[in-house]
């Protein structure tokens, strides 16, 4: 009887105990892939994975591929196509800003493959549907992004802390 009071009571009880809530919190959290805006992203990397199930989101059958939205962040929509793409009928237009704005609900800072933004890609939709001349097309093939994304910014603090930290060691004032 007093093995069973040490091993209840004592550290093999409370690791076993430890152990079970750790696997029970485990599944607890559960990752919504049908509806990503209702994930709590409270991690880089949830908020990754939302917007991967925000792209996942099937488009209608009718789109063609090369208006579909993905990581490529490349919308090539030939200026013969751009009428069906753009109709509130088909809907093609309608379903890639609604996976425009849930990307942009799960993961505000998210950038595509080719640097490209979620307000870019929904300005160009909107302002491609919006003109209706049917010469142009709808396209972010050529897309050459002119910001810097925040990892590449991170050379500047780094090369500021080196050049005072060179300073001080030269000139000796600590």
């Amino acid at each position: 009887m007093e093995n069973y009071k040490a091993f209840v009571g004592g550290r093999i009880g409370l690791l076993c105990f430890t152990l079970g809530m750790f696997l029970v919190f485990q599944s607890a959290h559960a990752l919504n892939k049908t509806d990503p805006t209702d994930n709590v992203n409270l991690s880089p990397f949830e908020g990754w994975m939302s917007a991967y199930y925000c792209t996942n989101k099937t488009a209608p059958a009718h789109c063609s591929p090369k208006g579909q939205l993905t990581f490529s962040g490349i919308v090539d929509v030939a200026a013969s196509e751009k009428g069906d793409y753009c109709s509130n009928r088909t809907g093609c237009s309608k379903h890639a800003l609604d996976v425009l704005k849930c990307i942009y609900l799960v993961k505000r800072d998210f950038w595509f493959h080719n640097d490209a933004t979620v307000a870019f890609l929904n300005k160009t939709i909107i302002e491609g549907c919006a003109n209706k001349d049917n010469y142009t097309g709808i396209s972010t093939v050529n897309y050459k992004s002119s910001g810097m994304k925040v990892y590449q910014k991170m050379y500047i603090p780094f090369v500021a802390s080196l050049s005072s930290l060179a300073f001080i060691a030269m000139s000796n004032i600590m």
